[in-house]
């Protein structure tokens, strides 16, 4: 009887996935983000405040106003991780948020201040950065600097023309062919994306960034292979990983049949403690049903439910838990 249950879970596991491949139809018209020091400090000038959803679909930053608002406009539905930038802010909370399909939103994440020269702080940062960006000669970093600039207003074709002209000067800036590689992606130019991903990682193969977008292009594809492989290299060299990329990690490894290390990358979910863990217990659950393990099935999906106790996705759980329970009782 093994894996006829599975077939009802993966349905739940193929909507999430189907989701991630179209994007989702709606949006929120106007999202405000609000940004809350404690003991009401202001914001100041530096502070902006930047959005990253499922499969790492990145918004450009944007500053924050006199209200420590930043507005961000025609923004898919769906889950965010909203994370404060700036010379001495920093986030206080998870800043994860859903958005839903309203015609405006306000939403709110705490933040901190820090001191700038706080050392995990700078490794951190040192993270999104290649050792070889460190060379590039003055007038090459104002070209990438000037991209980043029209990437922010998402002006897309001018942000490829300023990098072009950097790399022009300094070829060898890894970094800036990340930033290509998205907005190739963003463009919906995927071929060209990937060359600029492979020079990246080609040019520093330890810049993470590189691999994630990368092996979501592959997930995309449902090269789940390769998307194991490369998105497996990305969760090795980042310290912190977040919730999204293990979730594409454990499907692709679902989806390659190779159970345990699905199993493996939910629970290492587990013992982050990540928040919106959710998906991943949907993973466990089908890899451990695959297995025969249907108690450890039925544990996943409960703990799913606690997570996320709402929605059309949490009904059809509901429907997959009641017949492992009847099934389990079966003598």
């Amino acid at each position: 009887m093994t894996g006829r249950i599975a077939a009802a879970v993966l349905l739940l596991l193929g909507t999430v996935c189907a989701q991630i491949q179209t994007g989702p139809s709606e949006v929120v018209r106007i999202l405000r983000v609000r940004v809350a020091f404690g003991n009401h400090a202001p914001c100041d000038s530096t502070t902006h405040v930047a959005l990253a959803g499922v499969m790492g679909l990145a918004l450009p930053e944007s500053p924050v106003n006199g209200e420590c608002m930043a507005e961000f406009f025609d923004v898919p539905a769906g889950r965010y991780r909203v994370t404060v930038k700036g010379n001495d802010a920093e986030n206080a909370d998870s800043g994860e948020v859903d958005i839903d399909p309203l015609s405006m939103q306000e939403v709110e994440v705490r933040a901190r201040y820090r001191d700038a020269s706080d050392p995990a702080h700078m490794t951190a940062a040192s993270l999104f950065v290649s050792v070889r960006d460190l060379r590039a000669p003055s007038n090459a970093m104002k070209e990438f600097e000037k991209a980043e600039r029209l990437i922010a207003k998402q002006a897309w074709p001018k942000a490829l023309e300023r990098l072009h002209k950097g790399l022009a000067i300094y070829p060898d800036a890894a970094s800036a062919y990340n930033n290509l590689g998205a907005i190739y992606s963003h463009m919906g130019d995927t071929s060209d994306a990937r060359v600029a991903l492979r020079k990246a990682i080609a040019l520093d193969d330890h810049l993470a960034p590189a691999y994630v977008n990368l092996g979501r292009l592959s997930f995309l594809d449902q090269d789940y292979p390769g998307a194991e492989s490369l998105l497996g290299k990305a969760t090795g060299l980042e310290p912190a990983v977040n919730a999204d990329e293990l979730f594409l990690l454990a499907y692709a490894q679902f989806a390659d049949d190779h159970l345990n290390q699905a199993i493996g990358t939910s629970l290492r979910a587990h013992a982050a403690r990540m928040n919106h863990h959710a998906l991943l217990h949907l993973v466990a659950a089908s890899a451990y049903e695959k297995q025969n393990r249907i108690g450890d099935s039925i544990s996943e999906l409960e703990l799913y439910l606690n997570e996320e106790p709402t929605g059309a996705r949490s009904e059809k759980a509901r429907g997959a838990l009641a017949t492992l329970q009847a099934w389990a009782r079966v003598p």
